[in-house]
């Protein structure tokens, strides 16, 4: 990608993290020297993306958590998702997804857009994000700490198209049940409002870092009930109501 050199401390950052994520092992805690903006995040994101053996076939959208919105002017942010940790899965099917065991892990029932050649010819999905980082309790250490590392992503479920999504009713119920137990349910009034905002900010964060969405590439829109802790051998069942559901198992990807 051609991005500048980055200085010895944030380039030792992208170094530990992507050796954490070649390995499949979780870390003690975070590198020591996060960045304190957004932009330098970014740029150590930027820099593990070159020297990641693997198509970005993607992008996930997160928020900035509530704790941070007056530090910073950004309301979401966003990670890579990986050609290799991408998987479709049919109505009523199951996939398996590797975490980091040890690190941070988490299932989120998002909606998912496939991109067109234009913006009319975009398609939606159900899915999920599995959330998982080397890093343990990643979000406690903010959102530079999630942009550093690949946006806190390894996977993304891609489950039934809504094929009619733009012109159908938008309510929507959405619910995640984790070994057994209902942890999440929510009602939507319109499913298409924050999967379209999120969708917007992405466009505009690429141009700005010199980027491109092209046609085909995913894009998955942020938790709709929450984020989900789990731990390898988790079995998650996600409902969209009338659009479908899917289920879950989570792997240790260390013992890949």
């Amino acid at each position: 990608m051609g991005h500048n050199t980055l200085t010895a401390g944030f380039d030792e950052i992208s170094a530990t993290l992507l050796k954490a994520r070649a390995t499949g092992r979780a870390l003690p805690g975070p590198p020591a020297g996060l960045p304190s903006s957004l932009e330098d995040a970014y740029r150590i994101q930027d820099q593990s993306l070159d020297a990641w053996n693997d198509r970005v076939a993607g992008w996930k959208v997160g928020g900035v958590p509530a704790a941070y919105a007056d530090r910073y002017a950004d309301k979401f942010l966003a990670g890579p998702i990986f050609a290799r940790s991408v998987l479709g899965v049919g109505h009523g099917g199951c996939v398996e997804m590797d975490i980091f065991d040890g690190g941070f892990a988490a299932i989120e029932p998002e909606f998912v857009f496939c991109l067109g050649e234009t913006q009319e010819q975009d398609r939606m999905f159900i899915g999920a994000e599995i959330a998982s980082s080397p890093i343990p309790d990643i979000n406690a250490y903010g959102p530079t700490a999630v942009i550093s590392d690949f946006g806190n992503n390894n996977g993304l479920v891609v489950g039934p198209e809504i094929t009619d999504w733009r012109s159908r009713d938008g309510a929507a119920t959405v619910s995640a049940t984790i070994n057994g137990v209902l942890v999440a349910e929510r009602q939507l009034d319109d499913f298409r409002t924050s999967a379209l905002e999120a969708l917007y900010f992405l466009r505009r964060l690429v141009i700005q870092r010199g980027l491109t969405l092209d046609a085909g590439l995913y894009v998955s829109s942020g938790a709709v009930t929450g984020i989900h802790e789990a731990v390898a051998g988790a079995h998650a069942e996600l409902s969209f109501g009338g659009f479908g559901a899917f289920e879950i198992i989570l792997a240790n990807a260390e013992k890949r």
